[in-house]
């Protein structure tokens, strides 16, 4: 049984709006644009994990995708999570190629690029372990007594991994995807025993679904050594795919195609409201649409869908379900 389906991560696409908003020369631009990548790629690897997962869904073999909760003032991403009567297993995945050196010492996994740099990134053997801590509080939040196990899988068809340092060979929950479902049926015929009925089981992930929450996206900005002031205000048009949108005739039309664009202003509205302030004025909606009026900005972040608070001379409008982490 899938209890929980697979979302579209929230961060890629933001990352893709952000970078509307910058000048085409800005460094930040292409990291933003690289990062977006990166993270598609991943998710692409991660729906392959998927299709060989689904077979196993049952009664007994609880299965959740892209699984987000929080932990130590942050939150964890569970890519997939397998809950049986028997154990609990957290799945990584990885959709990287090339020769990826793994230093669990320096707790660093690292590749050298085609242009001399270096891609670094933390092992992740931290990162399961980590999953598996924040699992576990929830567990014990739940008096649930269920061990917790972890796999890492690397889905590209053209990569070779190597362990370097002290430890020159792989941990044992470290694979290539090809080898993923012969580990998970070793750990499914294993003799450990039952902790709980089918429906014990089933209330367990019905409740470690309210537990979880909202895609983060933390101090962007900041990261990239951006400041409000550098963002270009407008309203995006599909057609021309540039911020050429005005409001004219009670909705927003491209200076230079003439179409009509009537939602990506909340494109616009979101970039603000993810990565400068969880919360926006009349006067800074007017200067990221553009607009003149104060009306006209009141209708259309109401229409957006924004929530007012405050009294009149001093109202903000904030997104219901936010993705800024503050």
């Amino acid at each position: 049984m899938i209890f929980y389906d697979r979302k579209p991560s929230i961060r890629a696409h933001a990352y893709e709006l952000l970078s509307r908003h910058l000048p085409e020369n800005l460094p930040a631009r292409t990291t933003l644009l690289k990062d977006a990548s990166i993270i598609r790629a991943g998710e692409f690897g991660e729906k392959r994990v998927d299709q060989l997962l689904s077979p196993f869904a049952s009664d007994e073999c609880l299965i959740g995708f892209n699984l987000i909760f929080p932990f130590d003032g942050e939150t964890i991403q569970i890519d997939h999570l397998l809950l049986t009567p028997s154990f609990a297993l957290t799945i990584e995945t990885k959709h990287l190629k090339g020769h990826i050196l793994l230093d669990l010492e320096n707790e660093q996994m690292y590749r050298h690029e085609p242009d001399g740099s270096i891609f670094t990134s933390t092992h992740p053997s931290l990162q399961t372990e980590r999953h598996r801590k924040g699992l576990l509080q929830l567990f014990k939040k739940m008096n649930i007594d269920l061990p917790i196990y972890s796999l890492i899988t690397f889905t590209h068809q053209n990569v070779h991994l190597e362990a370097v340092g002290t430890h020159t060979v792989l941990p044992k929950e470290i694979c290539r995807i090809e080898r993923l479902t012969m580990k998970l049926r070793e750990l499914c015929e294993s003799d450990l025993p039952p902790k709980m009925t089918p429906d014990q089981l089933l209330h367990v992930s019905q409740t470690l679904k309210t537990y979880t929450v909202n895609e983060k996206i933390y101090n962007t900005l900041e990261r990239l050594n951006l400041s409000y002031s550098q963002l270009i205000p407008g309203v995006w048009c599909h057609q021309c795919a540039e911020l050429s949108c005005i409001w004219t005739g009670r909705r927003f039309r491209c200076l230079v195609c003439r179409e009509p664009n009537d939602e990506t202003y909340q494109d616009t509205l979101f970039v603000y409201l993810t990565f400068v302030s969880d919360s926006i004025a009349n006067k800074q909606a007017r200067m990221m649409l553009k607009l003149a009026r104060p009306g006209t900005a009141r209708i259309l972040m109401l229409r957006a869908g924004l929530e007012p608070f405050y009294k009149t001379s001093k109202r903000f409008y904030r997104m219901n379900k936010p993705f800024r982490a503050n």
